[in-house]
C-alpha cells in the first residue's frame, strides 16, 4: 500500500507556494523561437567565416556546419531562458 506524501514525489522539495508562478510551456516556446530567430541572424551575418572555418574538414564540412548552428541555437535558448527568470524574480527563488 502506498502512502501519499505532501512533497514532490520525484525530488522530495515541497510543492511551489501558490502565489509563485511557474514557468509554463508558453514561455519556452517563446524562448525557444526567440532564440532560433537571434541564432538565424547571427548565422547569417557569419556565414562566409563560418564556412571558411570548417572547409579543412571537407566532408564533414556540412556536419560541423549543424553541429554548431545546433549548438548556438541552443546556448541562445538557454540564455533566454535565464534572462527571462532573472527579469521575473524566480532565478534564486529555490534558496
Amino acid at each position: 500500500m502506498n502512502t501519499p506524501h505532501t512533497g514532490d514525489q520525484r525530488n522530495g522539495r515541497p510543492p511551489p507556494p501558490a502565489d509563485q508562478a511557474t514557468v509554463g510551456t508558453v514561455e519556452h516556446s517563446l524562448c525557444g523561437a526567440g532564440g532560433l530567430v537571434l541564432t538565424v541572424g547571427l548565422l547569417a551575418l557569419t556565414y562566409p567565416a563560418l564556412l571558411y572555418v570548417t572547409r579543412p574538414l571537407t566532408v564533414l564540412a556540412s556536419t560541423a556546419v549543424v553541429v554548431i548552428a545546433t549548438t548556438v541555437w541552443l546556448l541562445t535558448w538557454l540564455g533566454l531562458e535565464l534572462l527571462w527568470e532573472w527579469q521575473t524574480g524566480r532565478l534564486g527563488a529555490d534558496t
